[in-house]
């Protein structure tokens, strides 16, 4: 007798969120602070106590050398994040399994279920190394099943693609956090496979942010403050370009949500080579 797997979750590059099948639709399961996505983001103290979620993205504007973000981008890779307080060093899939081991938690407090399978949904363009190391972080958090389902795949069957009584083509596409992908979808008889598919793993919103960041927000600083060498590949200025993206984002979320302009107020953001405090206030606009 085969068993169900009844819980899911979307393991993303800027939050991940668990669901669960719920009558005929889907429940997200939200976490102890009652938000139904969990930032992709740890954070580790000097005593080298551990955080997941939002209290670690909080922490990554200030403590950015502490604080792992967008770890999705390096599944499958030799890459590890040192956290230099604590001396810590995680691969992609430890600091994946964190997140895992948060959801499941999430679970088991608000349902009083302990998982042991899930299903985790990966971008089309994934690999067999990037596959592999998602299926060990699940593995790490304890799970001991994991089933893979291609992002796309998993779209379709939300949308009912299946059902819909025509046989043919559909396209589908997701612009992430980290990365985009398109897919062509097959439908035939009720059945859904990919046909094709295209994707960057080092393409998505996060992108934008930057674009923001460097193209509006830096040329108007370096219009007011003495910040020639004001770039965030010089290693002074880490924690000024981790606030900027921060607020970026932030205010790009409110102005594509409002359609209305919105502003970035940024106090004490660093120093000039004068000695200036540097204050940010900016008009993001829709356009």
């Amino acid at each position: 007798m085969s068993a169900t797997i009844d819980y899911g979750v979307d393991l993303g590059t800027t939050n991940s969120s668990i669901a669960s099948i719920s009558g005929t639709g889907t429940e997200i399961i939200a976490n102890r602070e009652g938000s139904l996505q969990t930032p992709s983001a740890v954070w580790i103290d000097k005593r080298g106590t551990l955080y997941v979620g939002r209290v670690a993205r909080e922490h990554h504007v200030e403590d950015e050398e502490n604080t792992a973000v967008e770890f999705k981008l390096h599944m499958g890779e030799e890459w590890k994040m040192r956290f230099s307080k604590s001396g810590r060093e995680m691969s992609p899939e430890a600091l994946s399994a964190e997140i895992l081991k948060s959801l499941r938690t999430d679970v088991h407090n608000f349902r009083r279920e302990l998982l042991d399978s899930i299903v985790i949904t990966v971008p089309a363009a994934f690999d067999v190394p990037q596959s592999m190391a998602t299926n060990r972080a699940a593995e790490l958090a304890g799970f001991r099943q994991c089933l893979l389902l291609q992002e796309p795949v998993a779209a379709a069957l939300a949308y009912g693609f299946q059902s819909a009584g025509a046989n043919g083509f559909q396209l589908v596409y997701d612009f992430g956090g980290g990365t985009f992908d398109a897919a062509i979808l097959g439908l035939k008889e009720g059945t859904i496979s990919v046909v094709n598919h295209k994707g960057d793993n080092y393409l998505g919103g996060k992108n934008i942010d930057w674009d923001i960041v460097e193209t509006l927000l830096v040329p108007f600083l370096k219009s007011q403050y003495a910040l020639e060498d004001f770039d965030r590949s010089h290693r002074e200025w880490r924690g000024a370009f981790a606030k900027l993206k921060a607020h970026a984002e932030d205010a790009k979320i409110q102005v594509s949500r409002t359609r209305k302009p919105q502003e970035i107020f940024i106090e004490n953001l660093c120093s000039d080579a004068n000695g200036t405090e540097v204050e940010l206030l900016f008009t993001l606009t829709p356009e």
